[in-house]
């Protein structure tokens, strides 16, 4: 009799909590939809302590949703400056040149104020326009508060003509924008922006399934195939793949599979260690 419970206890499928609380290290995608799966496959009617857990779970799963959809947005294009810096250049070199052609005219009344307009913001020419470009920006804005500072856009517009000082200060604004001074550039997406929703996940996962074997009863069969049911995404996620006819293993984790999104960086995360399958345990040959 002793022999035949010992041959009786051996048939019973072995139960490793291991199996079941153990969270591989995942993409963004496969920790997403692993997520989802163990959702789906809850009990409608949990308990109490499992429900707060699932609902944690849910939420960084909805968190951990909208993260990797910002991040997964294709970074807006930066716009190449050089465009606006030509045409700044173009309108600080019509402006200077309207002045200057007062000094060409046989001593006409507008030739000294022109001159003098012209010494005042082009006392070395327009060399300032060959500066890099941020700094040709600030000499360009210093030129044009000077002129408000000392009210001579009137003066500027009745010598050269108010299209002009008009030119200059639409460049300048655009130009600035480009250069992201006066107003800021786009923010791109942030692929770190999507590492913590991904280990809260992981954690709310751990601390789901330990709530669920944690109130499952070993020795009651229904318990734990229920346990089971419910906790099976977790396993399956974790199940070695299947070796090549040759033999040839293909991996240990499913999160090394090619066919997996990998667009957002998972490098700062330690992998768990993976639990292995439990061993099948052997029966006593009949006596």
């Amino acid at each position: 009799m002793r022999t035949l419970a010992i041959v009786e206890e051996a048939r019973m499928p072995s139960f490793d909590p291991s199996r079941y609380t153990t969270v591989p290290s995942r993409s963004p995608a496969a920790m997403l939809s692993l997520a989802r799966a163990l959702l789906a496959a809850a009990d409608p009617a949990p308990s109490e302590v499992v429900a707060s857990r699932l609902d944690r779970l849910r939420a960084a799963t909805d968190e951990l949703q909208a993260a990797w959809v910002e991040v997964s947005r294709p970074e807006v294009p930066a716009e190449n400056p050089q465009p606006y810096d030509l045409a700044l250049d173009r309108a600080w070199g019509s402006l200077r040149a309207r002045l200057a052609a007062w000094e060409q005219l046989d001593r006409p009344p507008g030739a000294g104020p022109a001159q003098e307009l012209r010494a005042l913001l082009f006392p070395t020419g327009l060399d300032f326009l060959q500066l890099p470009y941020a700094e040709q920006w600030a000499q360009s804005e210093r030129r044009l508060a000077l002129v408000d500072a000392d009210g001579l856009a009137e003066s500027i517009d009745a010598l050269a003509g108010p299209q002009f000082l008009l030119a200059v200060r639409q460049a300048q604004a655009d130009y600035g924008r480009v250069l992201g001074i006066t107003d800021a550039k786009p923010a791109q997406p942030d692929a770190a922006r999507v590492l913590e929703p991904v280990r809260e996940v992981r954690a709310a996962i751990a601390s789901y399934a330990r709530a669920v074997v944690g109130l499952t009863d070993e020795v009651d069969d229904e318990a734990v195939a229920a346990m089971q049911q419910q906790l099976r995404p977790l396993v399956d996620a974790r199940r070695p793949r299947a070796a090549t006819p040759e033999g040839d293993d293909l991996g240990d984790d499913l999160g090394d599979d090619p066919s997996e999104d990998l667009d957002a960086p998972l490098d700062s995360l330690d992998p768990l260690d993976m639990a292995s399958e439990a061993p099948p345990v052997a029966v006593p040959a009949a006596q």
